[in-house]
């Protein structure tokens, strides 16, 4: 009997520590794995006003108004940013006024976008030009792009991997950031983007 208490606290203990936390923003039709022991900061009362209240598509494009267009849901970092020097890698989340009608329109908005951050970050490039892609049978705008960002002097390559997720009047920016050549988070950002679902 003993014996078989032992098992089960074991196997017990083996789920609790592959289970996976997930981001869940019902309003948005929107969740995602979480990465484990990463840092996160949550907009605490964004997510409140989401979850707790059934806002119709105005409220939520008045809410985006109120916040300048944009909306930070969620920023995960690697490492502590005060004990950490340098570029830490990020995976922020975000909601942003949109009015492309469809995924097409939407393609050519976002290139568009591109096209003045060039302006203003330095050797801003293309990786993989925007393209339209499938994630949970909804279209979705993919890229990636590399920078220079420079600080006290000294120079960082900068990769992001972006996934804009078109809803109605806005869309969901997901953006996967990290140092070029420093350490490659690509597999995880692969399985976290693996495992988004989209509702409605």
């Amino acid at each position: 009997m003993r014996s078989n208490l032992l098992v089960a606290l074991f196997f017990f203990g083996v789920l609790n520590f592959y289970a996976q936390e997930r981001l869940e923003l019902k309003k948005l039709g929107f969740s995602m794995d979480v990465p484990n022991n990463w840092i996160c900061v949550n907009n605490d009362e964004i997510l409140k006003n989401l979850d707790n209240y059934d806002l119709t598509d105005k409220q939520l494009a008045e809410l985006l108004k109120k916040n300048n267009s944009s909306i930070n849901i969620s920023t995960y970092t690697k490492y502590d940013s005060k004990k950490y020097s340098g570029i830490i890698p990020t995976i922020k989340i975000r909601t942003i006024l949109n009015e492309s009608k469809d995924s097409k329109d939407f393609l050519k908005s976002v290139q568009d976008s591109n096209e003045s951050a060039k302006k203003t970050l330095p050797n801003f490039r293309f990786i993989d030009n925007p393209i339209i892609i499938q994630i949970s049978n909804n279209d979705v705008v993919k890229f990636s792009v590399q920078f220079t960002l420079k600080n006290q002097g000294k120079e960082y390559e900068i990769k992001s991997n972006s996934y804009y997720i078109l809803r109605k009047g806005y869309y969901i920016s997901l953006n996967f950031i990290e140092e070029v050549e420093k350490e490659d988070n690509n597999y995880l950002f692969e399985k976290l983007i693996k495992s988004i679902e989209l509702a409605k």
